[in-house]
Parts: C-alpha cells; sequence; structure tokens
C-alpha cells in the first residue's frame, strides 16, 4: 500500500524546489523588465513577488514554457497595478517627506515678537489725550460707528473724524512701513 500522504509531501518539496529554482534565475530579469516599464525598485519588488505568487497558485501541469508564463505573468501585474493605480489617483499623491510639519501653534519667536508689539501699540496709545483714545478704542475695538462714538461723546461726527485721525497719525509716527 503506497503512502498518499508521504507522496504529496515528496510532490509539495519538488514544486516548492522548482518555484526556489525559477525564483533564483529569474527575479532580476524581472526587476529589469519592471523597471525598464518605468517602475521604481521598490514597486518593481512588490511585482515581482506578486508574479511569484501567482505562479506559486497556478497548476504547473498547464505550463508549457516557465520563461514565456513567467513574463506573460508579469504583463498581467502590470496591466493590473496600472489600473488600480488609475481608480487609485496615485500620480495626485505625495509622499509624505515632501510636506513640512506644521503645528498649529505659532512659532515661540513670533509670539514673542507679537507680545512686543502689543506693548508698544498700549505704550502709544497712552500718550494720546484720553478722549482721543477711548473714542479710537471704540470705533477699532468695539466697532462703534463715527455717529454712534459721537452721539456718546456729545461731539459732531467731524470732531470724532478729527479725534480718530489724530490718534491715526500718532501711530504712524510711532510705527513707520518698512516696505
Amino acid at each position: 500500500m503506497v503512502d498518499l500522504g508521504a507522496r504529496q509531501a515528496g510532490t509539495n518539496s519538488n514544486r516548492t524546489t522548482r518555484l526556489e529554482g525559477l525564483a533564483l534565475r529569474y527575479r532580476e530579469p524581472l526587476l529589469r523588465y519592471f523597471t525598464r516599464k518605468g517602475l521604481p525598485l521598490d514597486a518593481a519588488e512588490d511585482c515581482v513577488q506578486e508574479v511569484f505568487v501567482r505562479l506559486a497558485r497556478t497548476n504547473e501541469e498547464t505550463v508549457q514554457n516557465a520563461e514565456a508564463y513567467l513574463f506573460t505573468i508579469a504583463s498581467s501585474v502590470l496591466i493590473s497595478r496600472a489600473r488600480k493605480a488609475k481608480t487609485r489617483y496615485d500620480a495626485q499623491h505625495h509622499p509624505i517627506e515632501d510636506f513640512s510639519l506644521a503645528s498649529g501653534e505659532a512659532a515661540a519667536d513670533r509670539v514673542l515678537e507679537g507680545k512686543e508689539a502689543l506693548e508698544r501699540l498700549v505704550a502709544a496709545l497712552s500718550e494720546l489725550p484720553t478722549d482721543t483714545r477711548e473714542m479710537f478704542l471704540l470705533n477699532r475695538e468695539d466697532g462703534l460707528t463715527y455717529t454712534q462714538i459721537a452721539a456718546r461723546y456729545a461731539l459732531s461726527v467731524k470732531g470724532v473724524e478729527r479725534h480718530i485721525g489724530k490718534a491715526l497719525n500718532h501711530l504712524r509716527l510711532r510705527f513707520p512701513r518698512h516696505d
């Protein structure tokens, strides 16, 4: 009586040996094939692996010319990869290494510059007469119109314009633009 399990193990061992032999012989030619088709080396390596996975799944009795069959599988892998790339819009993807990692927080030097500028603004505003400073802040901070400020101070709109103009001129002198 013949042990079918032992025969199966022997057949699997022979198949594995043949696949390893094909992998040793055709790995480099397949890599060259995929890189000539424009794939980067890491993608070409993946494709070579896929070729041998597909070859391992086939019934070897149907294969008459292993070399031709390998390159037929390689062509099929390349076509499948191109279809997937098209549906995934791979051409529009950018590697994560190309992006700078910016946090949502301001840099420490920018925070310090902002605090210093605010201190200079407060100092400059404190040099103004009280009514002028208050009218300027009511307009710029609280969003009141000249008419509303005029009613609050019992002044004409023209008088409010003069106070705010005076504040703006003072600030322009204190903070000249550096274009």
